[in-house]
């Protein structure tokens, strides 16, 4: 059935090719984008559909009945040695139409299945999924069951969640896919997540990360607690009382030998960052256990009777 005509300004504005939509069986029924899936090896499974950008209200996508999560994208993907994994068939039908070969659950971020992680073990594995939480959460459970994939995570810009809304504002996809990163470590994770945290950038990604691979202490192991007011009190103590910065907000960091001041202070967050050989972000506490090699309880205690 023809397209109607917002429907193709709707792709068109996605840049999904119309040689794309015919190789994927896009079509138009009922008030509703009808997205044929299919298995593994290439047959019908179950439609699904997405309703008309000009309709606001109801479910934005459903499922035939008897519809089950699937690899979308696979039947095209698998002969190929680099793919990308989006949140989405939209997002995977965009990359498709930039010749980068893309693969996506039908069941949503969370939905990868273990079994997948099979399929891709001898590919090189590119993840982008949407810049929130659950795009996160849903990146590091792929991790779990692709470990050597890289992580692309979408620029922090207003209107910017997904591989399409990146795309549509003018974004290369081919060069922002070189910018993957993976982290075959937490040291490297929490490493970039300090670099991001430092020039303002989202770690969403990083946090999920960080508290899946934290290991939580032994319930029989004692721990030195404080009240949330203490260390409130403490990490807000001036960041400036401990350390002089100029009026560029910089210092020499008083934690390694420097010439240069790499040491820059975020007055919103009472934070500093090292951009030197430290690379690392310091709250007060920090700074202070540092500074007076004491330990966390102590700088606690300290830093509430300044």
């Amino acid at each position: 059935m023809k397209l109607p005509e917002h429907i193709e300004k709707y792709l068109e504005n996605r840049y999904i090719t119309p040689y794309v939509q015919k190789e994927f069986g896009i079509d138009w029924s009922n008030n509703k984008i009808v997205i044929p899936v299919l298995d593994n090896d290439g047959e019908f499974s179950f439609n699904k559909y997405r309703r008309s950008p000009l309709k606001e209200s109801g479910p934005k996508y459903w499922y035939d009945k008897g519809g089950k999560i699937e690899l979308y994208g696979w039947h095209k993907a698998k002969n190929h040695k680099t793919i990308l994994i989006t949140e989405g068939e939209v997002d995977c039908l965009v990359a498709w139409s930039h010749n980068i070969p893309a693969v996506t659950s039908t069941g949503g971020a969370m939905s990868f299945q273990e079994e997948w992680g099979e399929l891709l073990k001898d590919k090189e594995v590119i993840l982008c999924f949407d810049n929130d939480h659950a795009g996160a959460e849903g990146m590091v459970k792929v991790l779990n069951y692709v470990p050597h994939a890289k992580v692309l995570i979408i620029p922090d810009e207003s209107d910017m969640k997904d591989v399409s809304d990146y795309v549509m504002r003018g974004g290369d996809l081919h060069k922002f896919i070189q910018t993957a990163q993976h982290f075959d470590s937490i040291e490297g994770v929490k490493e970039d997540q300090g670099n991001r945290i430092a020039v303002f950038k989202c770690h969403t990604f990083h946090d999920s990360y960080i508290k899946k691979h934290t290991r939580i202490a032994p319930k029989n192991v004692k721990r030195v607690s404080f009240s949330d007011d203490n260390v409130t009190n403490a990490k807000n103590y001036p960041m400036t009382n401990l350390i002089t910065f100029n009026s560029d907000k910089k210092a020499l960091c008083p934690f390694h030998n420097e010439k240069t001041p790499s040491l820059f202070y975020n007055k919103d967050s009472n934070t500093c960052y090292c951009f030197g050989m430290c690379g690392k972000v310091y709250d007060v506490i920090s700074v202070y256990m540092e500074l007076h090699k004491c330990s966390f309880k102590d700088a606690i205690n300290e830093l509430n009777k300044l």
